[in-house]
C-alpha cells in the first residue's frame, strides 16, 4: 500500500513538473517593442496640430491650428492575404467641435516592420525589434519619380533615445522612441546667397502602449536668400493630447 502511494506521489510530481516545463516552452515570443505602435481595434490618439504654409508667389505664410484624431476602426485582408488595419483620420477646427472624416491610412504589420499607405505614399514606418542606433531606408516603396514625392528619396530612418521620456510640448510620456526620418538641407541659412535651396526635416516620436505622440515635418524650397517671403512649402507639428 505504501509503495503504491509513493508511486502515485512520484507520478503526480513528474506530471506537475512536465506541466510547468510545457508552459515555459509555450511562452510568447512576440517582440515587446511592437507595443510602441499598438494595433488594437478601437485605439485612438488625438493631436493638436500647428501648421505653417509658405507661398513664394504671394510672398506670404499662413498659420493654422486644428485637431486630428487617428483611430483604428477595422481590419481587412490585403492582396497578399495579410491581416491589415484601417486607421481613420478625423478633423475638427478646434476643441469641442465635431470630428469629421478626413482621410484613411492603411497599416500592414509584417514580420519585422510596420507598413503604412497614406496620402498616396507607401512608407516603412517602424522596423522591429526597435534598437538604439538602428537605421533603414523607410521610403523605398515611394514613387519618388513623381515630383510630388521626389523629396522623400533616400530617407535614412534612425532610432534614437529608445526607452527615454519625452515632453511633446503639451504632455509628458515616460517610455518613448524617437525616429529621425530625415534632416537634409541645401544652402540652408544662406550659406551661399546666390543659388536656391531646400530644407527638409522629419521626426516622429512613439510612446509605449500609445503610438505616435509627436510628429514634425518641414519641407520647403526657396530662392536665395532664404527668407519667410521666399519659401514654398510647409511645416507641420502634431502633439498628442489625448488617447485611450
Amino acid at each position: 500500500m505504501i509503495r503504491r502511494f509513493l508511486t502515485f506521489i512520484l507520478v503526480v510530481a513528474i506530471s506537475v513538473s512536465a506541466l510547468f516545463s510545457c508552459k515555459k516552452v509555450k511562452q510568447s515570443n512576440v517582440d515587446p517593442t511592437r507595443n510602441y505602435f499598438p494595433l488594437v481595434q478601437g485605439k485612438y490618439v488625438t493631436y493638436a496640430v500647428d501648421s505653417t504654409y509658405y507661398d513664394r508667389v504671394s510672398g506670404t505664410s499662413l498659420v493654422s491650428h486644428c485637431q486630428l484624431k487617428y483611430a483604428i476602426t477595422d481590419t481587412f485582408t490585403d492582396a497578399k492575404r495579410r491581416l491589415s488595419y484601417i486607421m481613420d483620420v478625423y478633423y475638427r477646427p478646434y476643441d469641442g467641435a465635431d470630428f469629421v472624416p478626413s482621410r484613411v491610412i492603411l497599416i500592414t504589420p509584417q514580420v519585422d516592420s510596420l507598413f503604412f499607405i497614406q496620402d498616396g505614399a507607401q512608407l516603412n514606418k517602424l522596423v522591429f525589434p526597435i534598437k538604439e542606433g538602428f537605421s533603414w531606408l523607410g521610403n523605398t516603396h515611394v514613387q519618388v519619380q513623381d515630383t510630388m514625392f521626389s523629396f522623400l528619396k533616400n530617407w535614412h530612418y534612425l532610432y534614437q533615445n529608445v526607452h527615454l521620456g519625452y515632453f511633446n510640448g503639451l504632455v509628458n510620456f515616460d517610455n518613448t522612441v524617437t525616429v529621425l526620418e530625415d534632416d537634409d538641407n541645401a544652402n540652408y541659412l544662406n550659406v551661399d546667397s546666390i543659388p536656391a535651396g531646400h530644407s527638409t526635416y522629419a521626426k516622429e516620436v512613439y510612446a509605449y502602449n500609445v503610438g505616435m505622440i509627436y510628429k514634425e515635418w518641414t519641407h520647403y524650397t526657396f530662392g536665395a536668400p532664404d527668407t519667410t517671403n521666399n519659401k514654398n512649402g510647409y511645416s507641420v507639428v502634431m502633439r498628442a493630447i489625448d488617447h485611450n
